[in-house]
This record gives structure tokens, C-alpha cells and sequence, in this order.
């Protein structure tokens, strides 16, 4: 029973829950002989090949982790306690010594740091977390989500606009009405999330505090899902935009409380706008055809309904084949004077001592005829 390999699951466990390797081996000796009633230290020594004066401290210490009670005190005689009793005993016993330690150790525990963004890891975290930035709410609230998140906080954002000086301002994908909270319809913001069942929320406290996460239905799906802060300037930045989308959402505001605590869901009224036709006016000379559509909408600015089509432009006519232009006729050339003539006489060049540079038409002849 030396070898760590060897060792039963029974003392492994026990292990896990404080006892040393020797304390577990020995309470499930004890255990194993409790059949013949009242054991001793040699007793259990004998069974277990060990020294009995080393039992004997065992057995104390068992006592102390109430794994084994006294009987009788001379000769001292003990019997090992149900394992039922005895995990009670230890867990009774952790539970004891954690709350102490969480008394002992609060005057070392400081707040959340400001500024620093902190993980949330369950969807459940990530509502507890809103609700407690709502309950500390001062001025103001944006909210954007997903319509279950709204519904699931709509009680808390309710009870918060029901506060004097507290503004609560919703954007939800969904038409949702509440007799205190301003409500934005914002359709478009319905193509968050890519999962099925994938829930997401972004808040904004007093331009200060935010949360933003994206969560799956199941609780625990591993990793950060959200994250939030406290006194951060992301919150001003994220309130800005969230101001940005209340302003091209569509507000809607019930005027009688609705009789379910939470925002409850109504269906928005359909109005069918009128389509007017933009007449259509030839266009002016001088401009292509293509530009006459931004023409007409240029001059028109007070239309509420987009143009209807321009009609098909009309054929553009043939246009007369271009006449090539006259060819110009090059200038005259000047006259070029004959190869080597030379510009002087032969006895102006005999003269300069350069008539071997020059074909003298005179002395040629001569030569040729000697």
C-alpha cells in the first residue's frame, strides 16, 4: 500500500478531501475490520503490518477529523464512523473555514479597479452584471439588444425610468412599447448575431458604465461572452453611438402602462406611403442624355418619394461622317547645294592652302585628260 500506484480509489479520494495518504489508509482499515466490533491501535497494527505506536497518533488525529470515536478509554477502544457522517463532517467543516477565511481576508479586498474592462464568462453573469449597473444608475441609460435580453430586463429598466431624473432610452430590433421607457424601432439592427439562439446586449450607464456581450442560449459555453466596465471612456464613446442609432431609430412611446411587468411586444402600424411619379421634361439642348435624369432630380429637391424611372433616352442621331481635313502640302525645300562643292573658287582655295578638301570641277577634267 506504500506505492502511490497501488493505492486504492478510496484513499485517493480521501486524500482529495484533506486527509493525509497514512490517515486514509488506516481509516479504511478501520473500515475493513469494522465486522468484530470495538478495534485497538494493535489491532489495526497487526492487520496492517505497521508499528502500533505509530497507529496510535494516526487513530488521534482521526478522532480530531471525527473519521473514528472513542469507545472506551482503558484499554482505548474505537470504532470507524460511517463515511455517510463522516463527509458531512468535512464538508460541514470547509464550509466553516471558508467563511472565515472570506471574514479574515474582506479588509484586503479592494473594488472593482475603474477603467478596466472585466470578463464575463456565463450569460447568467452577464444579466447579473446589467442589473447591478441599472440598480447604480444616476441619469441616464441606452440600451441596445436582442428582444429576449429586453424582455428579461424589462422590469429592471422600468423601475429604473420610474426614478426621478433617470432617462431610459431602448433600442430594440423588435416594436416594443412600456409606459415609462422610450422605446426605438431600429429593424435593421435585427441582423446581429449569426448564431441560432445567439443573444447579444450593449448598455450604457450614465455615459460612464458599460456591457457588451454576445451570448449563446446555453449557460457555460466556454470563454469570455461579455465584458463591462466602470468610469471608462469606451462608455462615453459607446454611448455616442448608441445615441447615433436612437436618433435614426423610430420612436414609439405607449401611453398606457402595459399589463405585464415586462416591455411586452406590440405590432407597428402598417402606412402605405404613395408613390408620385417624377415628371419627366425632354432634355435641354446642349446636354447629353445620360445627365438629363440628374438634371430633373437636382431641380426637384422637395420630393419626398423617390423619382420613378427616367424614360428610355432617345435614339441619339446619325451623325454625318467627318470630311477628312485637307492634307497640308509641305514647303519647298530649300536647294541643297552639289555633294563637296565648294563655296569658294579653286584659286581662293589654292590661296588658303584647303583645296585638297574640295572637288574642283576645272583642275579634274585636267587630271583626268593627263
Amino acid at each position: 500500500m506504500n506505492d502511490d500506484s497501488q493505492q486504492p480509489r478510496q484513499v485517493e479520494v480521501l486524500r482529495e478531501l484533506g486527509l493525509s495518504r497514512t490517515e486514509a489508509e488506516v481509516y479504511v482499515a478501520c473500515l475493513a475490520l469494522g465486522g468484530v466490533g470495538a478495534l485497538s491501535s494493535y489491532r489495526v497494527a497487526q492487520e496492517m503490518g505497521r508499528d502500533p505506536a505509530n497507529i496510535g497518533k494516526v487513530v488521534n488525529a482521526l478522532v480530531h477529523w471525527k473519521a473514528v470515536r472513542v469507545v472506551q478509554d482503558k484499554p482505548r477502544l474505537f470504532v470507524a464512523v460511517p463515511p455517510d457522517e463522516f463527509t458531512s463532517h468535512l464538508v460541514e467543516r470547509l464550509r466553516k473555514h471558508g467563511a472565515e477565511a472570506v471574514t479574515l481576508l474582506e479588509t484586503f479586498a479592494t473594488p472593482a479597479a475603474d477603467g478596466v474592462a472585466q470578463a464575463l464568462t456565463t450569460p447568467g453573469a452577464v444579466r447579473d452584471r446589467a442589473r447591478e449597473l441599472l440598480v447604480a444608475c444616476r441619469t441616464s441609460v441606452v440600451v441596445m439588444g436582442s428582444p429576449d435580453v429586453l424582455h428579461e430586463l424589462g422590469a429592471d429598466l422600468e423601475g429604473v425610468a420610474a426614478r426621478r431624473g433617470c432617462r431610459v432610452r431602448v433600442l430594440s430590433p423588435e416594436a416594443l412599447a412600456s409606459a415609462v421607457v422610450e422605446i426605438g424601432h431600429l429593424p435593421i439592427i435585427g441582423q446581429l448575431g449569426s448564431t441560432q439562439g445567439e443573444q447579444w446586449l450593449h448598455l450604457v450607464v450614465d455615459d460612464q458604465a458599460w456591457l457588451t456581450a454576445v451570448v449563446g442560449p446555453a449557460e457555460g459555453a466556454g470563454g469570455p461572452c461579455g465584458w463591462w466596465c466602470r468610469n471608462s471612456t469606451i462608455g462615453r464613446v459607446l454611448g455616442e453611438i448608441l445615441e447615433t442609432c436612437w436618433r435614426a431609430a423610430v420612436p414609439l412611446l405607449g401611453d398606457t402602462p402595459a399589463t405585464d411587468p415586462d416591455i411586452s411586444v406590440v405590432t407597428p402600424p402598417q402606412v402605405e406611403v404613395p408613390v408620385v411619379a417624377a415628371p419627366t421634361a425632354p432634355a435641354p439642348a446642349g446636354i447629353h442624355p445620360a445627365f438629363a435624369a440628374l438634371e430633373q432630380v437636382s431641380a426637384s429637391p422637395q420630393e419626398v418619394s423617390p423619382p420613378a424611372a427616367p424614360p428610355p433616352a432617345p435614339p441619339r442621331p446619325a451623325a454625318a461622317s467627318p470630311q477628312p481635313a485637307p492634307t497640308p502640302t509641305p514647303a519647298p525645300a530649300p536647294p541643297q547645294s552639289e555633294l563637296w562643292a565648294s563655296p569658294m573658287s579653286s584659286e581662293e582655295a589654292d590661296r588658303a592652302g584647303f583645296s585638297f578638301l574640295f572637288r574642283h570641277p576645272g583642275k579634274g577634267k585636267k587630271g583626268g585628260d593627263k
